[in-house]
């Protein structure tokens, strides 16, 4: 075979590998399916979670890492895998989206935000940033977020007691 021949089918494969790599980092969070929604303590966000529409297997995507200084996994079969989309309530503003995840890795929670730093919230939803803006970062706001993570104290703090040994 003409090696210009060989060459033109490998640049081909090579173009067309990256132009599919393109366009499904597009269509797996155009066509993504709805799963779950929760709101935030104070009412102000609310965190849609996505399925993404993948054509490929999971062994062909990578897995991030909540650690940008640890290099993300390729071939590992996934065993679910989402993506968070935050809105505002009040004007339905999209905010932010974490990239696409395995949630059976990282812990499975959502930070809302530091209550002692007015101005900012930087959310993180399974350790992945999902937004920082100064939207409902006032004092009220924030304190209404206190009083839901001292819920939270509380009620981690509590352990039932178990039966007495009457020996």
């Amino acid at each position: 075979m003409n090696p210009k021949a060989v060459l033109g089918i490998i640049a081909a494969v090579v173009t067309s590998g990256l132009a599919l790599c393109h366009v499904s980092n597009w269509w797996e969070r155009s066509y993504a399916t709805f799963k779950s929604s929760e709101l935030s303590p104070d009412g102000c966000f609310r965190i849609d979670t996505y399925e993404p529409f993948w054509i490929l297997p999971s062994i062909f995507h990578r897995s991030p890492n909540t650690d940008p200084a640890i290099r993300n996994s390729l071939g590992r079969s996934w065993q679910q895998a989402i993506f968070k989309r935050a809105y505002e309530l009040r004007t339905g503003d999209i905010l932010g989206e974490t990239i696409v995840f395995d949630p059976v890795g990282p812990a499975n929670r959502i930070y809302w935000g530091d209550t002692g730093a007015p101005g900012r919230r930087v959310v993180f939803a399974n350790e992945f940033l999902l937004f920082d803006s100064d939207r409902c970062s006032d004092q009220a706001t924030l304190a209404k977020l206190a009083a839901f993570y001292q819920k939270r104290r509380e009620a981690n703090r509590l352990v039932p007691e178990g039966p007495k040994d009457e020996r």
